[in-house]
Order: C-alpha cells, then structure tokens, then sequence
C-alpha cells in the first residue's frame, strides 16, 4: 500500500507517513523500500506482463541486493554518528557500517579534526592461556579468546609522540627564537609520528574503534561511514531510496528476475542495457554538483602566487 500524504500547507511543511500522521521533513525527496516492491509488482508482474508469476519475497530480495549496490556508488549512503568517549577510549561501530569515510573529533570551537589509523600498531585477538602459557580450549575443543588485546592495551595507555607545549607551539606555527630546540625537528620525520590529533585502530572482527591517549575521555568524536542502506531489522518502510533513482532500481530489478526466466529472458540482454544506463543516469542527478560551489573552485585556483 502507497503512502498517504497530507497536502502542504503553511503550518505542515512537511509529508505525514501513512501509519501515525507524523511529519517527516524531507520526505518528498525519496520513497521507501516497501513502495518500489509494490510498485514493481503492479508494472511488470501479471499474466499480461513481462514476468508472469513472480512471488513478493523474491522481488523483496532483489530490491535489497539493488539497495545495497546503490548505496556503494550511487546514493552514497554516508552517514554519521558522534558519541562522547567513555574511560575505556572506544567506539562501537554501527550495524549497518561497511566501511568509514572519516573519523574526527570534535574541538572546543566545533571543528572537526581529522584522526587518522595508526600505522604502528594493528588489531590483535589474544588467546586465553593458563600459568604453564598453554592455550585454553572450550568443551568444544575450541581455543578460548581473550576479552581484550595486550597489544591494544598498551598502545591506548602509552604516552603521545606529541604532547608537551613546545611541540604543540611548534605545529601551531609559534617560534622561539630563544630556543631553537625544535627547528628542523619535522624534517623527514614520518607523518604519523608527527599528527597531533591521535590515531586510531579499527578491529572489525570485534566491531570497535580504539583510540590513543592524545584523544582523552569525553571527547566527542565523529564517525562518518558507509552504510549498505538496511540497517532497519527487514523494515521497507525505513530503507529510503532517493526518487532521482527510483526508476533505475526498479530497472536493477526487473534485469536480474529477467535473466533467470526462461520467458524473459531473450530480452534480458536489453534489460541489462536499460539498467546500467539508468543507473549512470541516476548517478548524475544524485552528483549534486552546484554552480556556486565550482565557480568558487576556479576562482580559488586562479590566485596569484606572491613571492
């Protein structure tokens, strides 16, 4: 069932959703997941129809797969969350994460400063062992897991390469010209050695983020990711798709039912055509590249350089 909209008005400017009347602003710009599948349905599945019997499940699944791959390289389905950081300095990553975009923290005047990975040190699994330094097995015969990594332990409680005044003078552009102490200092020196901002380490396989000393506790910190644009439990109508790109993922969907039918599938080859030109098409309406903003660019490039 379509979603039921009230019209705007001045004291509602934005669409309601079908089940509570709750105003959504913004909703105009995309339709959910639960919307596409019943559409699909009703414009290419009937006796009369591309494809004659198709259950509802199997286009449901097709529009997930369609959603995911959308979500990597047409919607850009970035998203970010920012938490305060506890005593333990460590972040959860999200359930629909896939991969990060940017990781920062944020300081005292609301600026986002950039935190990069440690190239010094990389996530670990510790094994349980008992006093003799034998691995400990589960009844199963598995071998038993430590809750935390030493290795980590250690990095998140050793002291920053960058944490006394003059350092931080130095990187802040101040020179004292009584002390030449850190003049040349930076000189081929690793990059990583000499960020002020920390580092972090990603460990997938436990799902967190652990950050060094240089970020202490409570710091806001900011996870900007790629999502795979389901991180809604099965719920279609939360998984948004923009309506720049609707017509394109119904095309994503009708190409790979096609292909595995035998009455569709001689036309599959041109579906498959249809599709990636309306997913190219999609990808520049969702560009969202601004006159202004390019002006800008080119002016900033035409600078004189004064010596």
């Amino acid at each position: 069932m379509a979603i039921s909209r009230k019209p705007l008005d001045v004291d509602n400017y934005s669409a309601l959703d079908g089940g509570n009347g709750t105003a959504v602003p913004g909703y105009y710009r995309r339709t959910n997941l639960n919307d596409i599948i019943n559409n699909f349905m009703v414009a290419y599945v009937g006796d009369d129809k591309i494809l004659n019997k198709v259950p509802r499940y199997e286009v449901a699944f097709w529009a997930q797969k369609a959603v995911q791959e959308f979500s990597y390289d047409v919607f850009h389905s970035e998203k970010a969350i920012e938490i305060q950081l506890s005593s333990l300095r460590q972040m959860s990553l999200p359930s629909d994460y896939v991969n990060y975009v940017r990781l920062s923290y944020t300081d005292k005047s609301g600026v986002e400063r950039t935190i990069l990975p440690s190239g010094t040190t990389h996530a670990n699994q510790g094994v349980a062992q008992d006093e003799n330094y034998h691995y400990l097995y589960d009844q199963d015969g598995n071998v038993i897991y430590a809750q935390e990594s030493e290795t980590i332990q250690r990095w998140q409680n050793a002291d920053s390469h960058v944490d006394t005044e003059e350092a931080l003078n130095y990187y802040s552009g101040y020179y004292d010209f009584d002390d030449f102490g850190y003049y040349g200092r930076r000189y081929g020196s690793t990059p990583q050695f000499q960020n002020a901002n920390g580092s972090f380490v990603l460990d997938l396989d436990a799902g967190q983020i652990y950050f060094d000393s240089v970020i202490p506790q409570n710091t806001y910190v900011t996870l900007r990711y790629i999502s795979d644009g389901l991180g809604n439990n099965g719920d279609f109508d939360n998984v948004f798709v923009p309506k720049m790109a609707e017509d394109a993922v119904m095309s994503n969907i009708l190409y790979n039912l096609s292909k595995i039918r035998t009455r569709a599938s001689a036309a599959s080859g041109l579906y498959k055509q249809e599709a990636a030109a309306k997913m190219r098409n999609a990808k520049i309406r969702l560009s969202n590249m601004k006159v202004q903003e390019m002006t800008n660019i080119f002016r900033n490039k035409a600078k004189w350089i004064k010596h």
